[in-house]
This record gives C-alpha cells, sequence and structure tokens, in this order.
C-alpha cells in the first residue's frame, strides 16, 4: 500500500514526538539523578534525610526532606522541579512561558524570624498580594537591587533584612523568590535551579541556616 504525502507527514511527526519523549524521559532521569546527589550533599549535615512524598500528578522532580534537624534548622523540604521534556510541546510551550528548572526549598527553624522580609523578581503575583495583605505585619519597600524587590516589616533592632540582603547580593542570579515570616514555615524559597546547582550544595545550606542564626 502506498502512502501519501500526508500520511508520511503524520508518520514523521510522531516518530519526532517518540523520539523526543524517548530523549526527554532519559535526560530528566539522569537529571534528577544528579539533583539529588547536590541536595544529599547539601543536606547531609543537617540529620536524617528522607525521601519526601511524590509530587502529584505527572510532575517531574523529586523532594527530599529532614524532619529532626541540626540547630538553628528544625525541618527542611527541598523539592526540584523539572520541565516536562518528555513532551516535546509541552516543553516549548513551558519555555515560551519564561519557566526553567526550578528548586524550592521551604524551612523551619528552631525559633522564628524576629521580622517580615519577603523578595521577588518583579511582577512577582505572590510579593504583590503580601504588600497589600492586611491581617499580617506591614510591609515597607526598600529600593530594588539586583533585578529583586525588597520589602521589610520595619522594626527596631533587628538585623535580618541586613542578612538577606547580604544572601542575595551573594545568590542574586538565581533567586526567583525569598520570604522570611515568623509563621511556619519561616523561610520560603524559589530558584532557578541550572544556576544554583553550578554553587557547592553545602555552601549553599549553610548559607540559608545563617539567616537565622
Amino acid at each position: 500500500m502506498e502512502l501519501n504525502i500526508g500520511q508520511w507527514v503524520v508518520i514523521g511527526v510522531c516518530a519526532l514526538l517518540i523520539l523526543g519523549y524517548i530523549r526527554g524521559y532519559f535526560y530528566n532521569r539522569q537529571r534528577a539523578a544528579r539533583i539529588t546527589a547536590w541536595l544529599l550533599e547539601g543536606l547531609k549535615p543537617w540529620g536524617q534525610i528522607k525521601s519526601g512524598e511524590k509530587l502529584p500528578g505527572m510532575v517531574t522532580g523529586g523532594r527530599l526532606e529532614i524532619q529532626q534537624g541540626t540547630p538553628p534548622l528544625k525541618h527542611v523540604e527541598a523539592v526540584f522541579l523539572l520541565a516536562p521534556r518528555e513532551n516535546p510541546l509541552f516543553w516549548v510551550f513551558y519555555r515560551l512561558q519564561g519557566k526553567r528548572d526550578e528548586l524550592i526549598v521551604w524551612i523551619t527553624f528552631q525559633s522564628k524570624p524576629e521580622q517580615a522580609v519577603e523578595v521577588s523578581r518583579k511582577g512577582d503575583r505572590q510579593f504583590e498580594n503580601r504588600l497589600k495583605a492586611t491581617d499580617k505585619p506591614k510591609l515597607s519597600l526598600l529600593e530594588p537591587a539586583h533585578g529583586l524587590q525588597f520589602a521589610v516589616e520595619e522594626k527596631e533592632g533587628t538585623v535580618l533584612a541586613g542578612k538577606v540582603q547580604s544572601f542575595v547580593q551573594r545568590y542574586h542570579p538565581w533567586i526567583k523568590r525569598l520570604a522570611l515570616r515568623p509563621d511556619k514555615p519561616h523561610l520560603f524559597l524559589r530558584a532557578d535551579l541550572q544556576a544554583v546547582e553550578s554553587s557547592p550544595a553545602g555552601e549553599f545550606f549553610t548559607a540559608l541556616s545563617e539567616l537565622r542564626k
């Protein structure tokens, strides 16, 4: 049976999608293994590490957790999310939205931070909603720096905002959002995974712990 041009085009597109799926699947598996090893290296000094709950749906990535941390950390949860490279069409749409592989970290410290501090990229809705919140301590905007917005709860005798500014100065290329607050979890961080993994994992988690010392 001879195939017309349209049928050959369909076969070709299907073949490309299958090859793209196979390539993306194995690339993400290798990348997940590298990121897991990187996270294990950074988290190891801070307590016993456990695999967290499975990520929902078809999300590719992983979750590690420390339930009884070494001071000043009490609880740590680290989640990495990988772009959907298994599906070339979804991956293109993902990239067109400006999304990349991400690292998300939640930390509960042994003692709560003495003031609230928020840092984000311009246009972050959570940052904007936090500024408008009336049921939480009022935040004041500081001068933007390194392409990031800053907002702090004004309190006398506190040094946390200065620590955050020093942290941001060091790691600003990969920060998407950073929040410190009295409510648990005390710290929330979203970061560009490809950028952050270029730094030693031990230094990264030590720097995060020093925000509460």
